[in-house]
């Protein structure tokens, strides 16, 4: 795991893909938006919805933090408020730089493995990583077909393709958490199924046997480890429960910034729409193939908003 997270050229050459899409997907968008009445608009932006719209992103982040450490909390482990906050960022940022924000979840393993003052096991690092998106995962999945639904006629544009991808996220999200729920309930299966691999001839063409034998030793050691966080988890169900509500009380403010930023603009705009384009989109972001949703992310908002913002 160290190895992974500590991989520079890795990183770097995530980070520098991750621009290049960003910066060329940006230029393109205000090459096509852009015109002389551009920046006379931009004279008239109001700075205190701006102000607003950090403010909430900074109150965001506390919440997540604070989500953190209730997580961390349920597993009878600890972790400082600036120490969930420093996870926070630096996760999202190695997120945001892998495709699928797959580096995301290595790396607050790693975080909570190797770089706070508690140190976790690997698996209860592993337990707080997994049950951290499947909280979140299990929110969107319930709560985006119940508000797609409620103002379906808000979006009639895009109405069927909406329905195809939040249909497709919603399968793949429910996938993840049957595997996460039979890892948990069935761990004798699991450690039968590593043991039947650890024997496949082909598997000792890609290390020694001696070291084979230890990594797979490991990962039982630490699927039962794993098995027995999930009870902490169910023993601290408050906690678990508060975590949640943190998830929910973060999004919430997330999908808040968007319309700061409009009314910045001085735009009428119908609220209930700007907050059903976003869940939406952001329940579909993670399953781009693009690092952290990069070109995705900047042409997706700049086709949702078009219905609000002028071209000028």
């Amino acid at each position: 795991m160290k190895e992974l997270i500590l991989d520079k050229k890795r990183f770097l050459k995530g980070l520098f893909i991750s621009i290049i899409i960003g910066i060329v997907t940006t230029i393109i968008i205000i090459f096509i938006t852009t015109n002389q009445n551009t920046w006379i608009s931009l004279s008239y932006i109001n700075k205190k919805y701006l102000f607003l719209a950090f403010v909430l992103m900074i109150f965001a982040a506390v919440i997540d933090a604070l989500r953190i450490k209730m997580t961390v909390e349920a597993v009878n482990e600890n972790i400082t408020f600036i120490e969930a906050l420093k996870v926070y960022y630096i996760s999202n940022f190695a997120g945001g730089i892998t495709p699928f924000f797959s580096g995301t979840l290595p790396t607050q393993i790693y975080l909570f493995n190797k770089d706070i003052k508690n140190k976790m096991t690997l698996g209860k690092a592993t337990m707080v990583s997994t049950i951290m998106p499947l909280i979140k995962t299990l929110v969107f999945t319930i709560f985006t077909p119940v508000i797609f639904f409620v103002f379906k006629r808000t979006i009639t544009n895009y109405t069927i393709l909406s329905t195809i991808l939040i249909n497709g996220a919603i399968l793949i999200s429910l996938f993840f958490l049957f595997l996460f729920f039979l890892a948990i309930k069935y761990p004798e299966k699991m450690t039968n199924i590593i043991l039947k691999i650890q024997h496949f001839p082909y598997i000792l063409k890609f290390s020694k046997k001696d070291t084979i034998l230890r990594l797979f030793n490991k990962i039982i050691l630490e699927i039962k480890e794993y098995h027995k966080s999930f009870y902490l988890l169910k023993e601290n169900w408050i906690k678990l429960l508060l975590s949640t509500f943190y998830t929910i009380i973060f999004w919430s403010t997330f999908f808040l910034v968007a319309p700061m930023l409009l009314w910045g603009f001085n735009l009428n705009f119908n609220f209930s729409l700007v907050l059903v384009m976003q869940v939406i989109f952001y329940f579909i972001l993670p399953f781009m193939p693009t690092p952290g949703g990069s070109g995705t992310a900047e042409a997706g908002f700049a086709s949702l908003f078009s219905f609000f913002v002028p071209l000028h």
